[in-house]
């Protein structure tokens, strides 16, 4: 996203038609267009690497408290971290894949791209990069080719055209005009006297006189105080709007699911090494081998709503899955209830079977007139995936940034992960020094071989 773009992102708010209930301090529920739901919906097309980068940005008090009130995202902000401070000579397969993972891209990108308002502020994978030499590109700046130059032709994209306009057709077929509402632990429905009248009675309001309409306009800061909130909180509108919590805060009983959702797909299993310790029965570490930590770290490049899919456990505050269930709900064939990890970025041994959205595998490079120009002689390059009104084209292929390479991680090397889902090369003379660091006698120690499917993928990133 260029810096005028991020400016133009900036200033775009909501208007909010805003109910609240006075005798609490909560928000029973807002009004709002289908603009705003549907970024709300967008949450869920965010890699979970793309939403701790995000909330990078809150304040510090906000982000030790969004890490003490959700231990799934204490965890996966470990692993990001950790990438950030690995060593990319003895770890990373090339410079990119780390940067790769610390920018993981959307695969829903060409629907966040026609929001009102998209706070993926990610690189697209809409501008290519065209080598000189051979008939190979890439959408990854600062890739060389396998020749060893850099692809430096940037053409036109044909097929990204239009793809940033704001446009009807998001992530929902509904009119434009269509309004909404959404209860303040992000249940959605579409606005009507009836369903208002639900909200109210399910909110336990019996005196209409303790209530207050309001108006008021929230922007990109507000929508990030949400996305925080969605993760944390089960009122994440009356945390953001209001900035507060109701006098009724406890966090119910989450009701929406329980455990994992099964399906036919044939699952993946690997086993680790674990070092136990006894008396706290618990594990200390695990040695693993590369294929095991690229799919460890590839968490950062997992939507949010694939994560919900396939997990789906009562550790998240109920709003997660309302917000989830109310997509389903309004259209039971997005893409949104299973996204794709991004083209490049699966790996190889996958648990959980959430695999990576499809390249096409060849595109056309050439020119053509710009038919829109007064002088018809104007001609530009181009690329895309049909071969339609391109002339003098040649077909060219991608260039993979992990090419020569399985994954992200050398798979050589032997790694060791902490209990708080730090990854750390295992060098033989580096061994003593890691046990002293774990300060427990020895006799306390011992090791055993554990196989990991969906259970224990589950229990890693919410009690590990």
């Amino acid at each position: 996203m260029t810096s005028q773009q991020e400016q133009q992102e900036e200033s775009k708010t909501f208007p909010l038609k805003i109910t609240v209930d006075k005798q609490s301090n909560k928000v029973v529920f807002v009004e709002a267009t289908k603009d705003f739901v549907e970024t709300l919906f967008s949450f869920l097309s965010l890699p979970l690497g793309t939403i701790v980068r995000l909330l990078a940005t809150t304040d510090k008090n906000d982000r030790q408290q969004l890490s003490k009130s959700s231990p799934f995202f204490e965890n996966i902000k470990n692993l990001y971290q950790t990438v950030q401070n690995l060593n990319s000579d003895e770890v990373w397969n090339n410079p990119l894949c780390k940067q790769m993972l610390l920018h993981p891209r959307n695969s829903c990108e060409s629907l966040c791209m026609k929001l009102y308002l998209n706070i993926d502020d990610s690189e697209p994978s809409s501008k290519f990069y065209v080598c000189d030499s051979c008939n190979k590109f890439t959408t990854f700046r600062n890739l060389d080719c396998t020749c060893g130059k850099p692809p430096n032709r940037q053409p036109k994209n044909l097929d990204s055209e239009g793809q940033g306009n704001h446009a009807s057709n998001g992530f929902f077929d509904t009119k434009s005009e269509q309004m909404f509402l959404v209860s303040d632990d992000l249940k959605i429905l579409p606005s009507s006297l009836l369903n208002s009248m639900q909200m109210l009675l399910k909110s336990g309001i019996s005196d209409s006189t303790q209530l207050e309409e309001v108006t008021q306009n929230i922007g990109k800061k507000e929508i990030l105080n949400l996305l925080k909130y969605t993760l944390t909180s089960h009122e994440p509108l009356t945390n953001t709007i209001l900035q507060s919590s109701s006098k009724n805060n406890d966090e119910p009983r989450n009701q929406y699911v329980n455990g994992i959702v099964t399906s036919n797909y044939k699952r993946n299993k690997m086993d680790i090494k674990v070092l136990q310790s006894r008396s706290k029965k618990k594990l200390v570490s695990a040695e693993a081998d590369g294929d095991f930590i690229d799919f460890i770290l590839g968490f950062l490049t997992i939507p949010l709503g694939s994560i919900l899919k396939i997990l789906i456990p009562n550790n998240f505050p109920r709003c997660v899955g309302n917000l989830y269930k109310s997509v389903k709900n309004l259209n039971p064939m997005s893409e949104l209830l299973h996204p794709c990890i991004a083209p490049h970025y699966g790996c190889p041994n996958q648990p959980l079977n959430i695999f990576p959205l499809k390249f096409p595998d060849h595109y056309y490079y050439g020119i053509h007139h710009n038919d829109d120009d007064d002088d018809y002689n104007t001609i530009e390059e181009v690329i895309s995936n049909s071969h339609v009104s391109i002339v003098n084209r040649r077909s060219v292929t991608e260039l993979d940034p992990r090419e020569g390479a399985v994954g992200f991680v050398k798979r050589a090397a032997f790694y060791v992960l902490g209990d708080d889902l730090e990854v750390k090369p295992l060098a033989a003379n580096s061994f003593l020094s890691y046990l002293k660091e774990l300060s427990l006698p020895l006799d306390d120690l011992e090791v055993a071989v554990i196989t990991v499917g969906e259970e224990e993928v589950r229990w890693l990133l919410f009690n590990y």
